[in-house]
């Protein structure tokens, strides 16, 4: 299969790595942005070059970012090129028009390396998720922010010196928002709903809640509590055109198999109507594990079979008014809610909340932080 590699930064020199000295694929053109003199006549500025050449059966898209991979995309699954990606931020925002491109260029969208590195999460969700019984998908599936979580509490140590260890580590980006504001988690658990349930989530529509104002004093009063914090992604099974899905700090026992989780792994789940709970654990990114899994989507394209988006069947708003639970708050504003006072925290006080829809408590935390901009808040795990 002759392919072409859009992009050659870290994921995509780590495909191109691992395919050399397999004879059955061989990358015919890579779309570059800057002249890269080692790559001689496979190189090129100009994504027709790649279009226009009718040998080229997949394009491998490693570019990261909306657009203009996204237009790429597009343009290849319409010109009935099959696509591979890694890019879950373009997939979670353009889910339907991809799926609608896929279909009508006859080509396939192999997207199991966007959520969980090299973790064979998609793959199986997609394919228990062809039976319809997929009752939930939740876990942790964000490495920076778990690192984050568990240096915190392992070592006591502070949330902006930890934030800039993983940075000089090359675990968390010089602007380290979509980590550590959830937003790569949002993404990633759209992309999973179309994966295990068939449809597409709109990512705004989902209440997201990420760990920037967590603070050593919140850490001491999750171990009074026996609690280990951790950032969860959860969407559970729609109904009547809507589903609760969220993303936010959650609060788990300290025997909880989340709790275990250490480092910058992940360990991300579902839960089917008659195999029960499934989880899968591993490495969530990096160069080699993601460029695995890319190239496992390569190798489901040569033997037919069929990818993750094969049965996208529309949309589902989110209804997180039927999901309650109780809630860890942190605030120096006033509370007009059922509280049990925990312990004072600085200038602020903690609260252990009754148990609240998950859509009230992100409302009632958008009002407060006008007062406290400074406040964190975590679900209860029961």
């Amino acid at each position: 299969m002759k392919i072409a590699l859009l992009g050659v930064g870290t994921v995509g020199s780590g495909v191109r790595e691992q395919l050399a000295g397999d004879s059955r694929f061989e990358i015919k053109r890579i779309l570059v942005r800057r002249e890269i003199p080692e790559l001689g006549a496979l190189a090129t500025f100009s994504f027709d070059d790649i279009l226009r050449d009718d040998e080229i059966e997949a394009v491998v898209e490693v570019i990261g970012g909306e657009q203009p991979a996204l237009d790429y995309v597009l343009r290849s699954l319409r010109a009935g090129k099959h696509v591979v990606t890694a890019n879950k931020l373009m997939l979670s925002e353009n889910m339907e028009a991809l799926a609608e491109a896929a279909h009508a260029g006859r080509a396939r969208l192999m997207i199991d390396a966007s959520v969980g590195g090299g973790i064979p999460y998609l793959h199986n969700l997609a394919r228990a998720g062809r039976r319809g019984g997929i009752q939930s998908v939740f876990g942790i599936v964000n490495g920076t922010t778990n690192l984050i979580l568990d240096t915190m509490q392992s070592e006591g140590a502070d949330f902006a010196d930890v934030l800039a260890q993983a940075q000089r580590a090359g675990y968390a980006e010089a602007d380290p928002t979509a980590d550590i504001d959830g937003l790569d988690a949002r993404a990633k658990l759209c992309v999973a709903a179309a994966a295990g349930f068939g449809c597409a989530v709109r990512p705004a529509e989902v209440d997201t809640a990420g760990i920037r104002t967590l603070s050593l004093g919140d850490v001491r009063v999750f171990r009074q509590l026996g609690r280990v914090c951790r950032l969860i992604a959860r969407m559970d099974r729609p109904e009547n055109g809507s589903a609760p899905a969220y993303v936010e700090p959650t609060l788990v026992g300290s025997m909880d198999i989340l709790a275990a989780i250490r480092r910058n792994d992940n360990l991300i789940g579902y839960v089917e109507r008659n195999a029960g709970l499934q989880y899968f654990f591993g490495q969530g990114a990096g160069k080699s594990p993601t460029a695995f899994n890319v190239i496992m989507g390569l190798e489901d394209l040569l033997e037919g079979r069929p990818g993750a988006l094969e049965r996208l069947a529309g949309s589902v708003s989110v209804d997180n008014g039927r999901l309650a639970h109780r809630y860890y708050l942190r605030t120096a504003a006033r509370l007009e809610i059922e509280a049990q006072a925990l312990a004072d925290v600085g200038e602020a006080r903690a609260y252990l909340t009754a148990p609240l829809s998950v859509s009230h408590m992100h409302a009632l935390v958008r009002k407060l932080r006008k007062a406290d901009p400074n406040l964190f808040f975590a679900g209860l795990r029961d």
